[in-house]
């Protein structure tokens, strides 16, 4: 009779055991599939301002960048207020008229210095308000911006939450262009909608990085 009982025990702790591993591995499956269909709280983008420029994102060591920006008006008509509000203090247009295919001549405004972090943040401001301003006088802005450094892209692509929609490999350069959802200007690429580019070319952090908003004007 105490046989009968001393062998029942192990048995009946072994079914207990299982129950328990069964529960857990039920609750655990519940909160994993929880935890993946809802969208995290905390955004990847701190600060419209800081980012998507290159100074301000993290990713990048270097204390100053190359900045071109142009302003394009294809009917030609340049709204007074452009020349007054400057993306630094110290900027100075150029003035050019080009025709385009259609016999109509297009004026664009050009620009370049050295900026370093405080100045891209405030040239940032600049772009977010101009933007809206100059679209409606069918404007638009390209923003060049250089870096003597290679970059990590994808990890700048996922902190700024740019969706990628075109990728190249060329020898030692890579290119990705994507679509930024808080930049309020898109172009064309083929049948995909962007609004930024990056290349970066180089070996080990030695080379070069450019970011285009919306896309590349000028070569790399």
């Amino acid at each position: 009779m105490n046989v009968s009982l001393t062998e029942r025990k192990p048995s009946s702790r072994i079914n207990i055991h299982k129950i328990l591993i069964a529960c857990i591995m039920i609750v655990g499956l519940i909160l994993y599939c929880y935890w993946v269909d809802t969208p995290s709280k905390e955004p990847s983008i701190v600060n419209k301002s800081t980012v998507p420029l290159l100074l301000n994102s993290g990713e990048v060591h270097t204390k100053e960048a190359d900045i071109t920006i142009i302003l394009w008006f294809k009917d030609g008509v340049i709204p007074h207020e452009t020349w007054t509000k400057l993306p630094t203090p110290d900027w100075t247009w150029t003035y050019n008229e080009l025709r385009t295919g259609s016999e109509k001549v297009a004026v664009t405004l050009s620009g370049k210095r050295l900026i370093d972090k405080d100045e891209e943040s405030d040239l940032y401001k600049w772009y977010t308000t101009m933007n809206k301003e100059l679209a409606k006088a069918g404007g638009l802005i390209y923003i060049d911006e250089r870096v003597n450094q290679i970059m990590d892209i994808s990890s700048y692509l996922s902190k700024t939450n740019a969706q990628p929609a075109q990728w190249a490999l060329i020898d030692n350069m890579l290119s990705i262009a994507a679509y930024q959802r808080n930049i309020d200007a898109d172009v064309l690429a083929g049948k995909d909608r962007i609004n930024i580019q990056l290349l970066s070319r180089g070996k080990d952090t030695e080379g070069q990085t450019v970011l285009a908003i919306p896309a590349l004007l000028n070569e790399f």
